[in-house]
């Protein structure tokens, strides 16, 4: 009558306050890779930061499933007789219960539910072999009261090693069909309670029913009142695999003016978890107005998770909005928790465009806490960072954050963390990068060949941009590094990853906005040096996406002519140009919408990234701002390149 489910591998917690780490190789590959200064002492076991980062999403839920649990339970009763002595349990559990009822075997459970949580037996233990059968052979006969008393009993229990133990697969995964298969007759009260007991059991994201229970009320999502439709946002979270429908979006919407700032949160929390954009702007605006009613008593979570939600889905067109909801925050910003604060930051990167003040004030609180892992992650040194360097924002702090992050990725406390986050601490260095910030030590570590085979396989497709700009960065800015580098052949074949395509007008494919751009600066280009001939369009940094224009100029005679010394290179190389004094070298630097803050013609950090390790290996560089450059007559952009081709 059960069914055998496919065996995933999922972390699952012996408690709900533990974390399995990864796997031995790993943790001895990143420890050997790792000064041994640093490990005196130090275990693989979980740290406080990591005990913290493992505990923030369990509140989160909690904070989530204390809005929405309000279960129609039906009266459970109590067993007359409770078992309180071994020979008692071990009686109970020698009957031959395959003779049994299904009520007779439901109230067994019940009876030595109370002796197990004493002793903490668990239902693995050999001693209930008996009984689990007795439940297989007769579970199609439960009723709605008896599964709900099964699922209270089993989440009363002491947990077992892993949801695929002896007997508490066999038991979980036979309710799981009976749940399903009884679906139909219940209303959506009792349907939501029985939810609620598969997430207290843990196994929302492994068991059938609530994505079935999902499936099933997307043709009724629009009779669902806003309780209801918290409680099916709740359980989009939970599950996560599975984007929400648009069917329960357009149900939000009708409901979303009747929900409050906590109900939002929930509601916030499955569109994030699930990876789904919020489409209606409407949503997005009842949340972002009340967050501002809300702001002088708001808690940390449901705001973080307001912000979460907003962030993913770019809401570009509510930029005024978003700022005036930041004007009301920042003056919060000293009683919000760190990780709230860097929520409220990371919303600028959504919205391409940063409120400085708020930036500023996160900042200052940020680096006076840089040294505390209860409160600021290796994650969240990254993602600072990222904000920083995105937007070329230098909040002059003292101490001077970029420095304290330098310094805390190189702290002796933040190993466990390298171990667990390895891609961080790439991340991490690429933007310290920006800052012209380099630890020799730990890129001569992320760049060693065992430990990129180890993290990101052998494929060079899976080699990260940021791994990759750390490596042609060392050529630029590093000519002291004698440390490891990315294999030559390694290097090449990720190029042709990391880099876009330069668009040609007889392509196959259809011709974008950001094509056409390019296409227009080219023949601007061509025409004002006198030919498309003289123009050399290349990945002359191969660790930005797009290529770049290169003109060259004779002193002498102030004519433009081809491009000499490029024939070497190939893609991939960082290809610096040959040294002449008698030769200017320009390089056209095409900014589109993506590269600028939005509505400025202000590039973002990575460009005037760019325009740096340019200057540094000998050319001119110049941008051509989409903004500038697209709303110009023929006459007008002509002259607009030949302005920067002249100093």
């Amino acid at each position: 009558m059960f069914k055998i489910k496919h065996i995933l591998h999922v972390k699952w917690p012996k408690n709900l306050m533990t974390y399995k780490c990864h796997s031995t190789k790993y943790a001895s590959l990143m420890f050997s890779l790792i000064p041994r200064r640093y490990l005196n002492g130090h275990t693989t076991h979980s740290t406080t930061s990591v005990k913290q980062d493992r505990l923030y999403p369990f509140n989160e839920n909690a904070f989530a499933y204390n809005i929405i649990s309000k279960d129609l339970l039906p009266k459970i009763d109590v067993p007359p007789t409770e078992v309180e002595t071994l020979e008692e349990f071990e009686t109970i559990m020698d009957k031959n219960w395959r003779e049994a009822t299904a009520s007779e075997i439901v109230k067994a459970f019940k009876s030595v539910k109370k002796y197990c949580k004493n002793n903490s037996i668990t239902v693995e233990d050999l001693r209930f072999d008996k009984l689990v059968d007795g439940l297989m052979d007769h579970c199609e006969k439960l009723t709605y009261v008896e599964v709900v008393e099964l699922l209270e009993c089993l989440s009363a229990l002491p947990l077992p090693n892993g949801y695929d133990a002896h007997n508490f697969h066999d038991i979980w995964s036979c309710l799981d069909d009976i749940c399903c298969w009884q679906m139909v007759e219940w209303t959506v009260e009792q349907s939501f309670t029985i939810a609620n007991l598969w997430y207290r059991l843990n196994l929302g994201r492994l068991c059938d029913y609530i994505f079935l229970l999902l499936d099933r009320l997307t043709k009724k999502a629009d009779k669902l009142n806003k309780h209801q439709l918290t409680n099916i946002m709740f359980y989009f979270n939970v599950c996560r695999k599975r984007s929400v429908d648009f069917e329960y979006e357009y149900a939000l919407a009708k409901n979303i003016n009747e929900m409050n700032i906590n109900e939002l949160a929930v509601v916030a929390m499955g569109y994030f978890k699930t990876k789904t954009k919020i489409k209606i702007p409407l949503i997005m605006e009842r949340m972002i107005s009340s967050v501002c009613a809300s702001t002088k008593d708001i808690d940390d979570i449901p705001l973080s998770a307001i912000m979460k939600a907003l962030r993913f889905s770019f809401p570009v067109k509510l930029t005024p909005e978003i700022f005036y909801m930041l004007d009301n925050l920042v003056p919060e910003i000293p009683r919000l928790s760190e990780l709230s604060c860097l929520h409220i930051a990371l919303l600028s990167t959504g919205i391409q465009n940063y409120h400085s003040e708020a930036l500023q004030r996160i900042s200052e609180k940020m680096v006076k806490s840089i040294n505390n892992q209860d409160k600021i992650r290796l994650k969240d040194i990254e993602r600072i960072l990222n904000i920083l360097t995105m937007f070329n924002y230098d909040p002059k702090t003292e101490p001077d954050i970029f420095q304290c992050c330098y310094n805390e990725i190189h702290s002796s406390q933040r190993v466990s963390e390298i171990i667990k986050y390895n891609r961080c601490l790439v991340s991490a260095l690429h933007y310290l990068s920006y800052k012209n910030l380099y630890s020799y030590q730990l890129m001569d570590r992320v760049l060693n060949v065992e430990y990129i085979t180890e993290v990101y396989g052998k494929s060079a497709k899976n080699i990260p941009r940021e791994l990759f700009s750390l490596d042609c960065c060392i050529d630029i800015d590093c000519p002291d590094y004698s440390g490891n580098r990315l294999p030559k052949l390694l290097r090449h074949k990720a190029a042709k990853w990391v880099t876009e395509f330069t668009p040609t007008k007889d392509q196959l494919k259809k011709i974008s906005a950001a094509d056409q751009l390019i296409l227009d600066t080219i023949n601007v280009t061509g025409n004002v040096v006198g030919g498309n001939n003289f123009l050399l369009i290349d990945h002359i940094l191969p660790h930005f996406p797009r290529a770049d224009i290169v003109v060259c100029k004779d002193k002498n005679t102030g004519k433009f002519r081809e491009p000499p010394g490029f024939k070497e290179y190939i893609l991939g190389d960082v290809m610096f140009p040959v040294k002449d004094e008698n030769l200017i070298f320009y390089c056209l630097v095409i900014v589109g919408w993506h590269n600028t803050i939005k509505d400025t013609n202000i590039p973002l950090g990575m460009m005037w990234m760019k325009k740096k390790q340019l200057e540094k290996i000998g050319y001119k560089p110049a941008f051509v701002i989409w903004k500038e450059f697209l709303g110009l007559s023929e006459e007008g952009r002509n002259s607009y390149i030949s302005s920067k081709l002249l100093y």
